[in-house]
Parts: C-alpha cells; structure tokens; sequence
C-alpha cells in the first residue's frame, strides 16, 4: 500500500500544474496498475482470510500475478493506448500516469519480491531493482517525494 501511495504522489508530483480533473485522473492512472491488481488482493485478503499487510509469497493465487502482469505491462499499456487512439484521435494526457507507474517499479521492485513483468507477454525477463524494504532506500526515496512535494507546494 505504501507503494501504491508513492505512486498518486508521483503522479501529483508530474501532473500538479494541469487543470485539477487532469491531476485527479492522473493520479487513478497512476495508481490503476496497483489497484487492479494488489489492492484487489487485499480487499480477497481481508473478506477470506481476514488479514491484512505483506503476504507470504506462497499464500497468492496465481490470478493476482495474473492480473499483475496484466496491469504492469507496457505492452498492455500500448495496447491499451492505441484502442483509445483509435476511439479518440488522441491519447489523454493523464493516460500516461500508467507507463510512468510501470517505469517507477521497473527499479524500485527487486526480482526477490514483486519483479515487475513489463515485457509480459513477450518475456519473463525482469529487472534486479532495489526492494522497498531496503530501509536506506525506503527513507532516501520518501524524502525525495516529500521534499519535491514541499517545493511544488511553496
């Protein structure tokens, strides 16, 4: 969930100076690829298990990694982007939070836990980011996004 948060920052952080439908949208499709996916888990969590917080590897079912690769694949994204082209003529703006999403967890998920699948369905390949429990990189990253925060906001 702290990623999840890290993520409407993020995309506050990038879309702050567009007109606040723009931001708020921004910040769903910045956090949609989580939502659709982790989120969905743990609300199954709670209702079936009755627990929350950091799952044993073991104990996910395979269509949260299913739905995982899914939302966290910038083919998927491209797909998806070239669809609303074509009912469009344009891809919003805000569209874009998604592929910014995927890029920001690309390095900051390590292939121990959470590897992000972006080239799903065409490799299983995954980058050896750094993992949010490293404690100097969660404090480092956090800092930097409230400091940029801070900035926006004076």
């Amino acid at each position: 969930m702290v990623d999840t948060l890290a993520h409407a920052v993020i995309s506050f952080i990038f879309y702050h100076s567009f007109p606040s439908k723009t931001v708020w949208l921004a910040i769903l499709f910045g956090i949609l690829p989580d939502l659709l996916s982790w989120t969905i888990f743990a609300f199954y969590n709670i209702f079936t298990r009755g627990k929350l917080g950091q799952p044993n590897l073991k104990e996910i079912p395979k269509w949260v990694y299913s739905l995982y690769n899914y939302t966290h694949s910038l083919f998927v994204f491209l797909l998806i982007a070239f669809f609303v082209y074509a009912l469009n003529g344009e891809i919003p703006i805000y569209l874009w939070a998604w592929p910014l999403h995927i890029l920001i967890d690309i390095p900051t998920h390590s292939r121990k836990f959470l590897p992000t699948p972006f080239l799903w369905p065409f490799s299983d390949w995954k980058f050896p980011g750094i993992s949010w429990s490293v404690r100097w990189f969660f404090i480092s990253y956090w800092v930097v996004l409230i400091v940029s925060l801070l900035f926006i906001l004076w």
